[in-house]
């Protein structure tokens, strides 16, 4: 039996934890130094300040989620002869059947590409998502996106034509 296991990337994550450190500590300089960036477009010492704030929340939120996928690598997604299992450290409640799936399309949003799993029952896994903020997610990316189901390459191991290739052979091979 072929089960393929699909984890974060430790390369991005680590770009990723670079990246944020620099950021943090240009909010830092804004924060501190907030006088030195009066203009007259920014009058309000507060308002900088306040920015600063933000910028290092934001930054520092990317920080801590490179951190623990550095620490901990973390499984995406699970392929195997009887279906696909999204997210499965999360919620083992999320294993789709490949008689269930009717195929993958590719999302563009920006130039950040997703993959959309189109399942045959999507009301079945809204309904069925008992983390109320799981389910608004799911119902917004049906609503929108046409599945409750949308997969990002961004911080995995795989690229995006990678995944799709992965997930169409795998289909193509186990649905009945």
């Amino acid at each position: 039996m072929e089960r393929i296991e699909i984890y974060s990337s430790r390369k991005k994550a680590s770009l990723l934890l670079i990246i944020g450190v620099l950021f943090t500590a240009l909010g830092f300089e804004l924060f501190i130094n907030a006088e030195h960036y009066l203009s007259y477009k920014f009058k309000s010492l507060i308002f900088i300040k306040g920015i600063g704030i933000i910028w290092i929340l934001f930054c520092g939120l990317g920080v801590y989620i490179a951190i623990r996928q550095l620490i901990k690598n973390k499984l995406f997604l699970i392929i195997d002869k009887n279906g696909i299992n999204v997210n499965p450290e999360k919620n083992s409640s999320e294993f789709i059947k490949w008689n269930n799936i009717e195929g993958f399309s590719e999302l563009k949003i920006q130039s950040q590409k997703m993959v959309l799993i189109k399942i045959n029952n999507p009301d079945y896994w809204i309904e069925n998502e008992k983390n109320l903020i799981r389910k608004k997610l799911t119902q917004f990316n049906f609503t929108n996106y046409g599945s409750p189901f949308c997969l990002s390459a961004v911080s995995m191991q795989i690229n995006h034509a990678e995944l799709m290739k992965v997930l169409n052979q795998n289909l193509k091979k186990y649905k009945n």
